[in-house]
């Protein structure tokens, strides 16, 4: 009996959760599905939760939610969800070579309810970052970066585009912001009235910025992990080739064996010893980039401007070692 009004508890608990990240509501067939219940026991819960626990719920057309603001679901973590915090405490320390206090204020946050060893390491980590310098103007830029996605507000930015002298106005529709941590930045995705297109913008890159009060709406079909599929890092342009390399050293076949660096990824070993990967991408600078990093160990098969492009590229870097030295 008093198994079952512990893993009750749980469970009202996790059905807590789901109404959190459902705020347009879900049906209770869906919560039975997802607790591994009836449908009869997940409306007694649902129930239970609005007369005795005085969760305040809202329930229209065979849906059920929890009113907007009113409630905040109270939050533990098992071992594995805390290690996962851990994780990225760690992560963050090493993509973020400056300090922002928003972050340390989040997982200071998180850590009053992590166990005692992850705890500690955690606070470390934030003790860590606090040593760096910070960037304030990031800082501000990030937050009405924030605002204007969150209210759907579009914003007037003054973007200094790689290359060029001067920045360039421009209004802009956030759709998404999104870490890379290949070149340790964060980008803004969203419609750029200027290029009358879908753009990516370097926040770092961002001078200055106001918020508009005109209103937009990020388009319905727009999903920014359909939007980032066929990139290697963050840049997204051209059309999606067939990329193949080849590895003959077993020390690199084994990394490509044990790492995924692409969701497309396919490594297969063949009968002289060597390994071919196949990925399902567009090629960029950031692609030939990578590729470069492991010099003579990985040779590109295809497609053929991927491989010539890469060989240029090895010849310029030749050359440059091969001037005299003064």
């Amino acid at each position: 009996m008093k198994g079952g009004k512990y893993n009750r508890t749980l469970r009202l608990i996790n059905i807590i959760y789901i109404l959190n990240n459902n705020p347009k509501g879900i049906s209770p067939a869906k919560i039975a599905e997802d607790c591994s219940i009836s449908t009869r026991q997940a409306y007694r819960d649902l129930s239970d939760l609005e007369h005795y626990l005085k969760v305040p719920l809202w329930t229209d057309k065979g849906k059920w939610g929890i009113e907007p603001g009113r409630y905040l679901p109270p939050i533990s973590f098992s071992l594995p969800e805390a290690m996962t915090i851990f994780l990225a405490s760690r992560l963050l320390l090493a993509y973020s070579n400056v300090y922002n206090p928003s972050i340390e204020r989040t997982f200071m946050k998180l850590n009053s309810v992590v166990p005692g060893p992850l705890r500690d390491e955690i606070r470390k980590t934030m003790e860590q970052m606090q040593k760096r310098e910070t960037d304030q103007q990031f800082i501000n830029t990030m937050e009405l970066l924030a605002r204007a996605w969150t209210e759907g507000r579009k914003a007037k930015v003054w973007y200094w585009t790689l290359g060029k002298k001067q920045p360039t106005e421009r209004i802009i529709e956030p759709y998404f912001i999104q870490p890379a941590g290949l070149g340790h930045g964060n980008y803004v995705i969203g419609y750029c009235h200027r290029a009358k297109e879908i753009r990516t913008f370097k926040i770092e890159r961002i001078q200055r910025i106001e918020l508009l009060d005109e209103k937009y709406t990020v388009p319905a079909d727009f999903d920014a992990n359909e939007f980032l599929g066929s990139s290697w890092g963050i840049v997204v342009e051209g059309e999606v080739k067939t990329i193949k390399l080849k590895i003959d050293a077993p020390e690199i076949i084994r990394i490509m064996e044990e790492t995924r660096w692409h969701p497309s990824q396919v490594t297969q070993r063949q009968p002289d010893g060597s390994a071919i990967v196949t990925l399902k991408l567009t090629v960029t600078t950031e692609l030939v980039g990578f590729i470069l990093s492991w010099g003579e160990k990985v040779e590109v098969l295809e497609p053929k401007k991927l491989r010539e492009k890469v060989m240029e590229t090895a010849k310029e870097m030749v050359k440059i070692y091969q001037k005299k030295k003064f």
